[in-house]
């Protein structure tokens, strides 16, 4: 019988990563499939439990993080300490929660600047539910971290939780909290209102000087970012390889099989690409 894999969100229209994971289970012989499932829901947890009687793995993106760990019987120690979880694992009593979105991010830092020195001067922009993985990432790797966040209160809870000693600011701070830095890595959703307005761009960002900037999103909401970040003397980073290599962490907790990523995101990147 054919095994069913779903990434879960709303929206998840434009999700590759279906594309990413049947190319896997194709390469690999395996008999499964991978798909869209919308959800819009009051009680996405008990929805996220219904769905282990259809389902032997699950991807979950947003909104649905917090309660893919509710829906879960057990959780890994990332998954709990982040407060979230992106890959539902088929157990014997129910779902076991993780969070690949470490694996990810860690793999678009090093894939950006190389191995990860202990004191690395990592400015982070945004507080919200991305931004957890990657702060959590951070304090286990030594990287002294900064904060901008448009609700400083948010940043300073998020330092307070996963980044303990973490600098903290508004948006008004985020000059010079970003002259300082090694590296920006951009958590919030900024590119996505910044598509289709002229100039766009991160407002009080200094000359680069070549320094690496990170963006989780990709197509055209990081190319919002990314372009004037460019401009500006940035080395920019768009988000595809955490795409992926969350992807493959997810696939090996499934299948116990190490996917071929660069073939993943060639793959990936041609299909931006097509959409222009």
């Amino acid at each position: 019988m054919t095994k069913l894999f779903a990434v879960v969100g709303d929206p998840v229209a434009h999700s590759l990563s279906p594309l990413i994971h049947n190319e896997w289970m194709a390469a690999a012989g395996l008999d499964a499939h991978y798909a869209r499932v919308h959800l819009q829901s009051d009680d996405a947890a008990q929805d996220l439990r219904a769905m282990r009687a259809i389902y032997s793995g699950l991807n979950i993106t947003l909104p649905h993080k917090v309660a893919a760990l509710s829906a879960a019987v057990e959780a890994s120690a990332e998954a709990k300490a982040i407060g979230a979880a992106n890959t539902l694992v088929a157990g014997e009593r129910g779902w076991i929660a993780h969070n690949t979105d470490v694996d990810g991010f860690e793999a678009m830092l090093r894939a950006a600047i190389g191995e990860v020195r202990p004191g690395l001067r990592v400015l982070m922009i945004g507080a919200g539910g991305a931004a957890r993985a990657a702060a959590f990432s951070l304090n286990r790797l030594g990287a002294k971290v900064s904060i901008a966040n448009r609700t400083v209160e948010n940043a300073r809870t998020l330092a307070d939780q996963l980044a303990p000693g973490a600098r903290v600011g508004g948006m008004d701070g985020l000059s010079a909290l970003a002259a300082e830095a090694d590296v920006v890595v951009n958590t919030a959703s900024l590119g996505h209102a910044l598509v289709g307005h002229a100039g766009g761009g991160i407002a009080g960002l200094p000359a680069g000087e070549g320094r690496p900037l990170l963006d989780m999103s990709y197509g055209k909401a990081a190319e919002a970012v990314l372009g004037p970040a460019a401009a500006a003397g940035w080395a920019t980073h768009d988000g595809l390889t955490m795409l992926v290599a969350q992807a493959a962490a997810a696939f090996v907790l499934w299948f116990g099989i190490a996917p071929d990523q660069a073939s993943a995101l060639a793959a990936c990147r041609r299909a931006v690409e097509a959409r222009g």
